[in-house]
């Protein structure tokens, strides 16, 4: 029994070789048709944050390490608190941002997951 298992097993890999082998040596003669040259097309994925002033600058700086939804489905916060998530994105984790960009940035948060005014209902 156990032997008729390993039998059966080392069938299913070698077809499954052979289909890879196929595979490989058709894609070896696509790329030899184009010169050697591969090329993806990658989908293009709109921003999916509100449209404020600073919106290009966040959608500069912060989505190279996370997408935009992490930043709409964060609670709404004040200015102090954004201020030390930005500080935290630069500090701890390396985000590439200017003192400029920070604030721009800062100011593009408060305006769309701000915390109300006082007073406002």
């Amino acid at each position: 029994m156990r032997r008729t298992r390993m039998i059966a097993v080392a069938g299913a890999l070698l077809g499954a070789c052979g289909v890879v082998g196929r595979f490989v040596h058709g894609q070896e003669k696509q790329v030899a048709d184009t010169g050697g040259v591969r090329t993806i097309t990658l989908p293009v994925m709109q921003p999916d944050l509100p449209d404020a002033p600073g919106r290009d600058a966040v959608t500069a700086a912060c989505v190279i390490c996370h997408s935009t939804r992490y930043i709409t489905m964060q609670p709404r916060f004040s200015k102090t608190v954004w201020t030390a998530e930005v500080d935290k994105m630069r500090k701890t984790f390396g985000a590439p941002i200017t003192d400029q960009q920070a604030a721009v940035i800062v100011d593009y948060l408060v305006a769309i997951r701000g915390t109300p005014a006082a007073g406002a209902k």
